[in-house]
């Protein structure tokens, strides 16, 4: 019998003294282990740094059954090698992380196994994310099967030793990925028993009172409750439970809000800005919340605040909402603006200024309400774009909630769009909207777009743009910054951004081409837009609404149903680019539009 053996990124020596020989032992094989993106790794501190722990196995599958490695090198870097023993057979390229002797690998399905407890030790960085990789030039390459959550506790005190988590669905056992898909998943279901839904972390106990970091591998897919609770053996020190939906992405490390113990969630106001400022807000849950009063993703304050207050609340449908329907209370204190929404969660869009003592508006933020938009990534190594336009409340589909909210170039707050999906009816809010002023020395700047948010800026005839130069010039840099950075303006929220355009972004890329094409099957006349499921992605549905446009010469609604328009952050000689889309089939991932208009919006995580 010839004893077979793995050997990838193998050391020089190991190369020449190891090859396969007649009954001879391999005592030893090592391989190098790299991962897809930054969130990737098995460890991570509260700053958001990933690396391999020391400990870590990796179960590589074989002709003859499996074999597991460990780390041997790379501890606390990006990449790390793995030491295996002799093992017969030969390997298939396909591995696992993390080890767990329930997994296996049946033609293109992965079985793999999420345990109902962890034994962490002291150790509470490692997230035990749950990744699948090939072997790829001699290097095996993990990408991520599922998402992992992160709870932050403060003031734990001593003895604590234990965490768990109950959800609606099923979060440990066995979970299949089909491995022929470009990225393969475990998505949670039904689960067919309660201890299906209960994951349990421990930990050696605590010997002081501290603040902890739990991360918890979770299958992708929405939840609509959290239970929670912290142990000191099985002595409860503290609970929670709420109805409350979350839903986890693959590759996505979801921070959920910090706990201070001593008090209790629920009383608790959620701090929106603590992982990342932005222009725009998500809100997924009933509940109070803050943020900070900086401009965009910056640091950099607003001025002197005064006072805060809501500017306007939309359905985005037919129906007017009363003032209060999405967010109340609202109140500024020591930088930052706090507010509740309604005591039953709606879903909508809402926009809260801050104004110095004069009444003046310094700046203005986005607040979304919506379950939380997922991920879906986009062929050739495009990025991984959301679910749904900014602003939407629903990625369905024929669903007028699907549409989104309006975006002159360069701007960082919304315009109503349609209350229909075939119709140029502009949505219903609790305000009368001002009138469009045309672009000139005074209405078109950033300190008057600032000022006034609900405000549409028509082109002016020098550089057909809404931002005024007085001559042909123009300014590039409102939506990304001389680095190709996000930018103090850009609409998106934390950790997503305006993508690039034109012939190196994102569409061109996910394409294959910056060409335009035609292709009448991709719309759907029903539903009024296109499905670029097998087009930019693998997912079964990518929907892009045909939401229309605001004209840059009036500012008014056109186009709903028959054509869909969003920006990139990318300018194009005078204009900028864009993907456009129209209902006779024609698709151009490189189009370009005037500066002035109002068009749609997909964020690209960054």
């Amino acid at each position: 019998m010839k004893l077979r053996y793995f050997s990838i990124f193998v050391l020089a020596g190991l190369l020449l003294s190891s090859c396969a020989v007649e009954e001879v032992p391999v005592t030893e094989h090592t391989i190098l282990a790299v991962m897809e993106g930054d969130q990737t790794r098995t460890s991570v501190t509260d700053e958001g740094v990933f690396s391999w722990s020391a400990g870590d196995q990796v179960w590589l599958q074989t002709t003859n059954g499996s074999v597991v490695g460990t780390l041997s090198s790379g501890a606390g870097t990006s990449s790390a090698k793995f030491t295996y023993g002799g093992f017969v057979g030969e390997t298939t390229g396909k591995a696992v992380y993390p080890y767990n002797g329930g997994h296996s690998i049946s033609t293109e399905v992965l079985n793999f196994v999420l345990p109902a407890s962890y034994d962490l030790g002291s150790s509470l960085t490692n997230t035990n994310a749950a990744m699948y990789g090939v072997n790829v030039g001699g290097t095996i390459k993990f990408n991520h099967l599922a998402g992992v959550m992160r709870f932050k506790f403060k003031d734990v005190p001593a003895g604590v030793n234990k965490f768990t988590i109950t959800l609606d669905k099923k979060i440990n056992g066995t979970f299949t990925a089909n491995l022929a898909e470009d990225y393969p998943v475990i998505e949670t279901s039904s689960a067919s028993a309660a201890s299906e839904k209960t994951i349990t972390l421990n930990f050696i106990a605590l010997t002081a009172k501290s603040d902890i970091s739990i991360y918890v591998p979770l299958p992708i897919g929405t939840y609509n409750s959290l239970e929670l609770g912290l142990y000191d053996d099985d002595q409860a020190v503290w609970t929670y439970s709420k109805s409350v939906t979350n839903t986890v992405s693959r590759k996505s490390l979801k921070l959920m809000p910090v706990v201070t113990l001593g008090g209790s969630v629920d009383g608790d106001v959620v701090n929106l800005s603590e992982n990342g400022t932005a222009n725009s807000y998500i809100i997924s849950a009933a509940g109070s919340y803050k943020f900070s009063t900086v401009k965009g993703n910056s640091s950099e304050s607003v001025g002197a605040v005064s006072s805060a207050e809501v500017l306007w609340e939309s359905f985005g449908t037919d129906v007017t909402p009363n003032v209060g329907d999405l967010v109340k209370n609202i109140s500024y204190k020591n930088g930052e603006v706090t507010f509740q929404t309604a005591d039953t969660f709606k879903e909508g869009n809402a926009v809260i200024a801050a104004k110095d003592a004069e009444g003046n508006i310094l700046w203005s933020w986005h607040i979304w309400l919506t379950d939380q938009p997922q991920g879906q990534e986009y062929y050739n190594n495009a990025g991984t774009m959301m679910d749904r336009n900014l602003g939407a409340t629903s990625a369905t589909p024929g669903d007028v909630g699907a549409l989104g909210l309006l975006y002159q170039w360069g701007r960082k707050d919304p315009f109503l769009g349609s209350s229909s999906i075939s119709s140029n009816t502009i949505a219903n809010s609790t305000i009368t909207w001002p009138s469009a002023v045309s672009s000139d020395s005074s209405n078109g700047t950033i300190d008057y777009a600032t000022a006034n948010p609900t405000t549409f800026i028509t082109y002016n005839s020098k550089n057909y743009d809404w931002y005024y130069t007085g001559d042909s010039s123009i300014d590039n840099t409102r939506w990304t910054t001389s680095s190709s950075d996000k930018s103090i303006y850009d609409p998106c929220p934390a950790g997503w951004r305006v993508p690039d355009g034109g012939s190196n972004g994102i569409w061109s890329k996910a394409l294959g081409s910056s060409s335009y094409f035609k292709d009448a099957s991709l719309y759907d006349s029903t539903n009024k837009g296109m499905n670029f499921s097998g087009k930019f992605g693998s997912a079964s549905t990518i929907w892009y609404p045909a939401s229309g446009y605001r004209y840059y010469s009036d500012g008014g609604l056109y186009d709903v149903g028959n054509g869909g328009y969003y920006w990139s952050a990318s300018p194009y000689d005078y204009y900028a680019y864009c993907l456009s889309f129209y209902e006779y089939g024609l698709v151009d991932p490189s189009s370009y539009g005037n500066r002035a208009c109002g068009f749609s919006v997909r964020c690209l995580q960054e």
